[in-house]
């Protein structure tokens, strides 16, 4: 009985392995996508009327949500993170530049900043963002996103508490796409970002109010 040549016998194994798919290195791994948040205002807010001074200071984040890779939840106890899809930059940043946006174009104060200016601030602006995450638990997957702001007045040394809030947006998703993830949670930041401007005027009146009976 003939025996295959080590050479043949080689090729042969070689040519196996190649049509059966052994051989995928030439293959290239997925592209990592980044994405950010942003909240456009549906319509342009009158002229700044207010005169007080805003900080909004940085973000903070719970830890459970605090890298840049996108979060899913994917029963009531397991959580899972996507290498592929991120953010960015770190997302309570992506966050804050938008609430400064917001506020901004409020006309609710004079100016608005995240950082110190020329001018102590009037107000301090904190926040923190306690849910980020994609909720597939459920058959209707939706985006969560929840904040919790607490607005301190610097005029006197205690700096008291003004308004102290937490909101939370709960956006069913459009599709399966990772677009459509990213499209709800900005609907769900504006939706929030609507919220605490209403809450900061109603509080602004009442700061005013008791100021001019003050006076």
């Amino acid at each position: 009985m003939n025996s295959i040549p080590f050479r043949s016998l080689l090729f042969l194994l070689l040519t196996a392995c190649v049509l059966g798919g052994c051989m995928r290195l030439a293959h290239r791994p997925p592209a990592k996508t980044s994405y950010v948040l942003s909240a456009p205002r549906p319509a342009k807010a009158p002229s700044a009327v207010g005169s007080a001074i805003l900080q909004v200071v940085p973000m903070r984040i719970s830890p459970r949500f605090n890298g840049r890779s996108f979060v899913y939840r994917q029963s009531p106890s397991q959580y899972q993170t996507d290498f592929y899809h991120d953010f960015l930059v770190a997302p309570a940043n992506l966050v804050q530049e938008e609430v400064v946006h917001w506020l901004s174009d409020s006309g609710l104060f004079a100016s608005v900043s995240s950082s110190a200016g020329p001018l102590p601030p009037d107000f301090l602006l904190q926040g923190r963002i306690t849910e980020l995450y994609g909720d597939y638990s459920s058959k209707s997957p939706s985006a969560r996103l929840a904040i919790s702001f607490m607005l301190l007045d610097r005029h006197t040394t205690d700096h008291p508490v003004r308004l102290q809030q937490d909101y939370h947006s709960d956006v069913p998703l459009a599709g399966h796409e990772t677009e459509a993830l990213v499209e709800a949670w900005n609907a769900g930041l504006t939706d929030i970002l609507n919220r605490l401007e209403e809450d900061l005027g109603n509080t602004m009146l009442t700061i005013d109010a008791t100021s001019n009976r003050g006076g």
